[in-house]
């Protein structure tokens, strides 16, 4: 497979810092890691459209790899806007697997769907390591924040979702 030349540094810092959040997440779970065995082998690749950056993903030992380049042909090819791409990560609100959705899954569609279901029974506890790090007190409400901070994001990410395609659909009737 062909390196492509990226202009800048940008596109390896993104692939390194999905690659350092997603694997700080799953771990945080005591169950994810062996889902995310249950992948081994498997080579998903994501288009990033309109910022023209195509990252790679690999499982092994429960760890996901994002990387620019792969060894190797995809099993699963997903394309999308970076919005469209982020509502997978809302599969019970996300209608992303429908026809005008604007995310495209070509080859094993299986691979995206299992990794929807890993995402979506993700339960990452933050208050263990929290509260090791902070005390009882502070590490728990530490953690309550963090989880208000995710659904707020959640919730935010939605509607703007919703706006956005509500105003594509008006300037493009």
């Amino acid at each position: 497979m062909s390196k492509p030349e990226y202009q800048t540094p940008l596109p390896a810092m993104l692939a390194l810092a999905l690659e350092t959040a997603i694997n700080q997440v799953v771990h945080l779970d005591r169950e994810s890691p062996a889902r995310i065995r249950k992948l081994e082998g498997r080579l998903l690749q994501v288009d990033l459209e309109g910022l023209r950056i195509t990252l790679f993903f690999t499982f092994k030992y429960g760890n996901v790899r994002v990387r620019l380049e792969a060894d190797g042909t995809p099993d699963t090819v997903i394309s999308g806007t970076p919005v469209a791409l982020f509502s997978m990560a809302e599969p019970e609100d996300g209608d992303w697997g429908l026809p005008d959705s604007k995310v495209q899954i070509n080859g094993d569609a299986s691979l995206a769907r299992d990794l929807e279901r890993i995402f979506s029974k993700l339960d990452p506890d933050w208050e263990g390591p929290l509260v090791g790090i902070l005390g009882d007190t502070a590490g728990y409400q530490t953690a309550q924040g963090i989880r208000h901070g995710v659904e707020t994001a959640k919730s935010t990410v939605r509607t703007a979702s919703q706006m956005l395609a509500d105003y594509l659909k008006e300037r493009n009737p």
